[in-house]
């Protein structure tokens, strides 16, 4: 008798722990948010780092130069040639 309480308290608990409900709700958190950035294709020089932004060259020194001015634009940067 001890065994079946035993397992009908392991199959509540499996049941409330994989309910839809709450897996659902789970993957909505896990989900990524969309990211509506505009991409920006930077791209490796003899000298840095160089890209092009609203028809104008932008050019970087480094990696973290660019990962600054692209925080500061709110662009996505898209490494080519790395």
């Amino acid at each position: 008798m001890k065994l079946k309480t035993e397992w009908r308290a392991v199959r509540s608990r499996i049941e409330a722990a994989l309910h839809y409900a709450k897996l659902h709700h789970a993957l909505e958190f896990a989900r990524p948010g969309e990211d509506n950035r505009a991409w920006v294709i930077v791209y490796r020089t003899a000298n840095g780092f160089c890209s092009m932004y609203h028809g104008l060259p932008v050019d970087f020194e480094d990696i973290l130069d660019v990962q600054t001015w692209a925080e500061d634009m709110d662009v996505r940067p898209y490494f080519m040639d790395m």
